[in-house]
């Protein structure tokens, strides 16, 4: 006979393997469709007031676990971690105005003259390109291409040699066209002042050659025995230097290796001592950037002088309209026929300038013996100008005839045809030149003309 306890125990298992086995036959009858809980009644084989006839069932809870509890000898919290704060709304600082790549005191580049105007290689914006050394231009131009706006300003990337200039404000100008036409070599900019403002410069012209130095004791170190050194003013941006000519008061002259002539007044004072009627003079038309065209007459003068150097029977370009400002205190320019004859260090910094003339840099220069100005157009060498009583002239050579050869040479460059042009008084150049589709043939015998 079995005990109560027994019997209960005996019916719990048997309520328990009922269960089993209601789910399983729930399996087998519901195979593709989602677990559901078993809800069969499931027979007992034991009679109990404590059994069931059915059971459902539930899902099983576990409690939470407890809270972590620090162990009894750990120590205090006294210190906790600050919250986090937005970083300062702080911009960049701005690149240095310039770097100085290299380790020496001096950067050297050569240059070519084209035109009597200094051409040397530089890199903008990390592509090679040719730049013209303007001493008097106030601010960096650069070719404004094709289809580039013009009149407007940006910033570029200028390496000269070993020395960069991360930022520079350069304008837009028809700078390549320019060069192309009147200089016979195409340029990408001009560069003048934004270098010399912040370092010492010397351009040797009788070795080609362009140092900028790094610092005003180094530029004064290289001068050599002989030099002659004057007080240099910026007017109007541009460096100048005291000098005379004809013994007249000393003036203002700005030095600009980027201005054709060897002198060009502007002032009252100088136009009044060397009045355009009197004396010989021939007429002249030229072109500058920015500005475009102008034109004048051209007279000798007896000596211009620069401190202890006194250079003879320079020739003075009188413009017929004012190129400076009215209120200036420059009397005119002194451009690259005299200075690509020196070497010439300008030190902005310092104020001064050094000159150094070699024999013979002084002496009276002629002009033009043909009388002929020519200019590029379209790759094809042109007749600019032809100066009236000239060999050009009695050769009935006009404005817009096409060189075809010099000499019997066919010129490719400006450079070139100007070279074969030169010669001395009394020199005969055969030309032929197109006009109208037709080959003309000239003799012209070179004489002075100023």
């Amino acid at each position: 006979m079995r005990t109560g306890t027994g019997v209960l125990e005996h019916g719990i298992k048997g309520i328990v393997a009922g269960v089993f086995v209601a789910a399983a036959m729930a399996g087998g009858a519901n195979a593709n469709s989602e677990f559901s809980y078993a809800t069969q009644p499931v027979p007992s084989q034991i009679s109990s007031p404590a059994a069931s006839t059915s059971a459902t069932l539930l899902p099983v809870v576990l409690p939470s676990p407890s809270p972590i509890v620090p162990p009894r000898d750990a120590p205090a919290v006294r210190r906790t971690t600050a919250p986090f704060s937005p970083a300062p709304n702080t911009s960049a600082p701005p690149p240095p105005d310039s770097i100085w790549l290299g380790n020496d005191e001096t950067v050297t580049v050569p240059i070519v003259l084209h035109g009597e105007r200094p051409f040397i290689q530089v890199v903008i914006d990390g592509h090679p390109a040719t730049a013209v050394v303007d001493t008097a231009a106030v601010e960096t131009l650069i070719d404004a291409g094709a289809t580039g706006d013009r009149d407007t300003t940006e910033a570029i990337s200028l390496q000269i040699g070993d020395l960069r200039f991360p930022r520079l404000r350069a304008a837009r100008a028809r700078v390549r066209a320019y060069t192309e036409t009147y200089l016979g070599a195409g340029a990408d900019a001009i560069i003048g002042r934004d270098l010399m403002q912040r370092y010492p410069i010397s351009l040797d012209f009788p070795n080609r050659s362009l140092t900028v130095f790094r610092e005003s004791h180094g530029s004064i170190a290289a001068q050599p025995a002989g030099a002659v050194s004057m007080t240099l003013r910026m007017i109007d941006g541009r460096p100048a230097v005291a000098g005379s000519v004809d013994g007249q008061p000393p003036m203002w002259f700005a030095l600009s290796t980027g201005a054709s002539y060897e002198v060009q007044l502007d002032s009252v004072a100088g136009r009044a001592s060397h009045p355009p009627h009197g004396q010989h003079s021939i007429p002249f038309r030229d072109s500058r950037i920015p500005g475009g065209d102008y034109s004048g007459v051209l007279v000798r003068a007896r000596s211009l002088t620069l401190g202890s150097l006194a250079f003879n029977q320079p020739l003075l370009a009188l413009p017929s309209t004012r190129l400076t400002q009215p209120t200036s205190e420059l009397a005119g320019v002194i451009g690259a026929m005299t200075l690509t004859r020196l070497s010439l260090s300008i030190d902005e910094l310092a104020g001064s300038v050094t000159i150094v003339a070699s024999q013979g840099a002084t002496a009276a220069r002629l002009y033009n013996l043909s009388g002929i100005t020519l200019e590029m157009r379209n790759g094809t060498i042109v007749v600019l100008s032809v100066v009236p009583g000239t060999p050009a002239d009695a050769a009935r050579i006009r404005e817009g005839d096409e060189i075809v050869t010099i000499n019997g040479l066919a010129p490719a460059t400006l450079d070139f045809a100007r070279q074969l042009l030169d010669g001395s008084p009394g020199t005969k150049i055969s030309i032929a030149y197109r006009r109208w589709h037709l080959i003309h043939h000239v003799t012209l015998p070179l004489h002075v003309i100023i």
